[in-house]
């Protein structure tokens, strides 16, 4: 089926036949269908489309028997029901003036023309559809004029009669007038192009009230000057020039354009892409509007885009500042004031506006729409569909007009950013020097979001504040950014950026905008209906969340199990004053914990089965949130909650070195009463766990001498464990276990017995471990996690090594390498693959590896595994007669603990006696002081670096 709309209405078959569509009004409303083929079109809009501003009262029952009669013609299936909307199903090709405008967006100027073959809708009535034949018009004539334009450099005769009859057609449309007054001259004509001129003039002013615009004047002076460049053929245009991308190509652009754009003031520095990326658009699309929080630079950037657009069209670009209206009835206004626009007789304000861009193409900035988003959105649909005008929007949301492109304008990243602040920094104080402070500054950036405003904010406080005095202030980034007094006031300070924003919410929008500040990282919708009160259950939480997601003031981003919202922390600070100046704080903080409750509680069952990588990505995303609400359960002195949120989790501390949550402990300890004896002997483990992974015994004194060590068996655990001494461990554990079991924590028990059992290796229970550590790979190898499934397996290598079955431990090993686990499990496998490099040759390769595992133990502070580290590293010096580096390890590794001396007496025997034969080697390796973990780490990354 094909349908054309040029010269009437109808419709044909594939192979040629005509189809009977009925009457006008049926036409009517084929020709509101194939608009837009292939996208719905409701009913209301159809109506408005087919009978204008005055529909009959039975009007949509007379839309739905037309619709009737053109499925009898065309086919049932051609027009198709879609909720309530009809939508007309054909391809976008089988509409001719859908052709059309694809050959214009292409830019084959010739084959668009050919489609044009008679106006649109000829002798069909459909007043709905004014505009948009208005602006298929625009098209079509910017289209003839470029075409002509072409056809004057090769037969400039032949243009002069069409031109001429153009002319007198559209009398206020100055590129025809200036086409025609080219052609003129070329064929020597020089009079009759002046008169053209002044025809053209008489026109403007006496109908329209303004003068020619500067092409028109430019050329009667060139003419009258017989400039030599108007005789000259130059190489035909096939559509306007595309603007230049890239803010060293705004330099380039003639600042004496007509207009009212401001010159620049200084360079636009890390919106290169963005540039780039809006001059597509703005070739693609009329309309473009940029959106963003306050402080985002849209201004800015849209400024350098519209110097683009109009400097290489030569048109005339128009900054139209909305800011100080109150009213979307002022729109009008405030656009025909900018353009210097009187109302004529008999014509809207609108419509003067249009008269004169028909006649006089502009590139239009209109600034800070979102307050008055309305009469921005119906001024700009009117112009961009009834003149070949271009418009460029700025808002906190989208104006939701018909072919509207947005971008999304995003935080600077972090080099853009740095390079911002040391400029605005330099140009506030000349001494200045970047290179001291590029550490801080870099930080600066992150912790401002990468918000423009806020970096030149804060970078112009360098004189009176070093960049590492800012760092220190950036808890409060509303005041440590400051003010400054020029501009806009609503640009002056950061927080007037938001207040901007947030005054423009409705009641309803500002109280869930301040309850979202209480998330500290990304969160879902069932989050945001948590944090909600009773009184707010009958919001529509959902809607109020799209609506702020509109308007800029939350980002919305795909996470790995669906949609997810976020505050940036500027905008996320300014919401919880609001929160705090309503005294909701506490209140909004107890139904942000109860969220994080049910949160954890989900996740802690996921780290405990099979599905433990999908419960290590949830817990990563919930951290933030998480954090939040411990750090409020302890402030607010409720440790039983804290408790709650953390015990789920509580074992990421030692299966992925999760350090915060020794932290935590810490914290909880703090606000628990030492008569609570069963909560501070539980979280006295955890801080064992964190000193024993960081290689700080005394740590753990520190912290039982405020918060009390009660006699009890998870406190005596957690005192052996931290000393590293076997045989205390191997007496308490079984009590530990068996407390842990009467609280009901079955997988903390069997916990505890995975993890003693190194130390238990180290004092020779070689049956014991086995018998337990076995039992438990079958368990883990069926019910996960995985990572303690490794853990076994190593475990039980490390034990077939001390035994010297060899082979066996090889295959335990090997067992454990091929465990999927989870992001940041701790393991040995880097040293293990180390050792495997190293016996087939591949040394290099081995200290690498080996080197790359100690960078990963410092980073994360888990120096603990630097014992295991030292077997491979002395095994390795020794077989290539590093014999000082080997004997400086040993001294280390059989003084750490049981294991250590174990393992060198077993595992690195071969190294020891090595070593013991040569007396001036052990003197050289021989420290006579005692390195702790950390030193040893330290060491052997060293001597590796070089060898590798």
């Amino acid at each position: 089926m094909r349908i054309h709309l040029f010269g009437g209405v109808g419709a044909v078959t594939d192979d040629g036949r005509p189809v009977d569509i009925g009457s006008g009004r049926s036409q009517a409303v084929l020709a509101a269908l194939a608009m837009t083929p292939g996208t719905p079109v409701p009913v209301s809009r159809l109506v408005e489309l087919v009978w204008g501003d005055a529909p009959p009262r039975t009007a949509e029952k007379t839309l739905q028997w037309h619709i009737s009669r053109l499925r009898k013609g065309l086919g049932p299936a051609v027009i198709v029901r879609a909720g309530a909307a009809y939508r007309l199903d054909v391809r976008a090709d089988a509409v001719d003036i859908a052709r059309f405008q694809r050959y214009l967006r292409e830019g084959d100027v010739s084959a668009a023309l050919a489609e044009w073959t008679a106006p649109p809708l000829a002798g069909v009535d459909a007043p709905g559809l004014a505009a948009t034949l208005d602006g298929l018009t625009e098209q079509w004539l910017s289209a003839v004029e470029v075409d002509l334009e072409c056809r004057i450099e090769s037969d400039p005769q032949a243009a002069v009669g069409p031109l001429t009859e153009l002319a007198r057609r559209h009398p206020f449309r100055e590129g025809l007038w200036a086409l025609l007054m080219t052609a003129l001259y070329r064929v020597g004509r020089q009079g009759d192009a002046l008169e053209a001129f002044r025809q053209a003039r008489h026109n403007l002013v006496e109908q329209l009230g303004v003068e020619p615009g500067p092409r028109l004047r430019a050329l009667e002076s060139q003419i009258l000057g017989h400039d030599d460049r108007l005789g000259e053929r130059r190489e035909a245009a096939q559509g306007p020039a595309r603007p230049p991308s890239g803010t060293e190509n705004v330099a380039s652009i003639d600042d004496s354009t007509v207009g009212n754009l401001p010159h620049r003031s200084g360079r636009l520095i890390g919106r290169d892409e963005d540039l780039r990326v809006i001059d597509d658009m703005v070739a693609a699309s009329p309309l473009v509007t940029l959106v963003g929080p306050g402080g985002m630079g849209k201004t800015r950037l849209a400024l350098a885009a519209a110097r683009i657009a109009a400097g290489n069209r030569g048109w005339g670009g128009w900054l139209i500042e909305l800011a100080t209206i109150r009213s979307s009835s002022e729109v009008p206004r405030a656009v025909a004031d900018a353009l210097g626009v009187t109302q004529r007789a008999g014509q809207s304000l609108t419509q003067s506006v249009m008269t004169v861009l028909r006649s006089r193409p502009a590139v239009l900035l209109i600034d800070n729409c979102e307050h008055v988003i309305e009469g921005a959105a119906e001024l700009a649909h009117a112009i961009v569909t009834g003149t070949q005008a271009r418009v460029l929007a700025t808002s906190r949301e989208r104006l939701g007009v018909d072919d509207e492109l947005v971008l999304v304008v995003g935080p600077l990243d972090r080099p853009a950013g740095a390079e911002l602040f040391h400029a605005r920094a330099l140009a506030a104080d000349r001494t200045y020097d970047r290179r001291l402070y590029r550490d801080e500054v870099d930080d600066i950036c992150r912790r401002l979001d990468g918000i423009p405003l806020a970096i030149e904010l804060a970078a112009a406080r360098a004189r009176s504040h070093r960049p590492a005095d800012l760092v220190a202030r950036l808890d409060d980034r509303l005041r440590v950014t400051g003010e400054r007094r020029t501009g806009v006031p609503r640009h002056r300070t950061l927080r007037a950026a938001m207040r901007w924003s947030y005054d423009l919410l409705a009641p309803a929008e500002q109280a869930l905008f301040q309850r979202l500040s209480v998330f500290n990282g990304s969160f879902d919708l069932g989050a945001a209906e948590a944090v909600t009160d009773e009184a707010s259950t009958l919001l529509d939480v959902d809607g109020i969340l799209g609506v702020l997601v509109e308007r800029s003031m939350v980002d919305v981003e795909s996470g790995p199990f669906g949609r997810r919202f976020r505050l940036l922390e500027t905008m996320r600070q300014f919401a919880a004053e609001q929160l705090r100046d309503h005294g909701q704080t506490d209140p909004v903080a107890e139904r942000h914990a109860r969220w994080c409750l049910r949160q954890v509680g989900v996740i802690g069952g996921l780290l405990r089965g099979p599905r433990e990588i999908e419960g290590v990505v949830r817990l990563a995303e919930l951290w933030p949130n998480l954090r939040a609400s411990v750090a409020w359960a302890c402030r607010t002195g409720q440790p039983r909650l804290a408790d709650a949120l953390v015990r789920p989790v509580v074992t990421e501390i030692t299966l992925r070195g999760l350090q915060e949550i020794g932290d935590w402990a810490e914290r909880l300890l703090a606000v628990t009463s030492q008569g609570d004896e069963d909560l501070v002997a539980f979280w006295l483990v955890w801080v064992a766990e964190r000193y024993t992974q960081s290689g700080n015994p005394d740590g753990y004194d520190d912290v039982v001498s405020r918060c009390g060590e009660p006699d009890l068996p998870l406190s005596r655990y957690a005192r052996a464990y931290v000393s590293g001494d076997g045989e205390a461990l191997r007496r308490c554990l079984p009590t530990a276990t068996s407390e842990l079991r009467d609280q009901g924590e079955e997988y903390l028990a069997v916990f505890l017995e995975m993890t003693s059992a190194g130390t238990l290796l180290g004092i020779g229970r070689f049956d014991e471990v086995d018998a337990s550590v076995s039992a438990l790979a079958d368990f883990y190898r069926a019910q996960g996690p995985p990572t303690l499934l490794h853990w076994a397996l190593q475990t039980l290598g490390y034990s077939a090594s001390f035994q010297g079955r060899r082979d066996q431990a090889e295959r335990y090993f090997d067992d454990a390498a091929d465990v999927d686990l989870p992001e940041g499990a701790l393991s040995a496998n880097k040293a293990i693959e180390a050792r495997t490099a190293f016996r087939r040759g591949h040394r290099a390769q081995a200290f690498r590896l080996l080197r790359s595992y100690i960078d990963e133990l410092i980073e994360t502070g888990n120096v603990i595994a630097a014992g295991v580290v030292s077997i491979e590293f002395i095994t390795m010096m020794a077989a290539i007669d590093r014999l000082p580096e080997a004997a400086y390890m040993i001294e280390y590794l059989e003084g750490i603990n049981d294991f250590g001396a174990l393992a060198t007496r077993t595992l690195v025997a071969e190294a020891v006696h090595k070593v013991a034969a040569r007396s001036d080697t052990a003197r050289a390796g021989a420290s006579g002081n005692r390195l702790d973990d950390r030193q040893a780490l330290a060491y052997m990354r060293d001597v590796l670096g070089r060898l590798a």
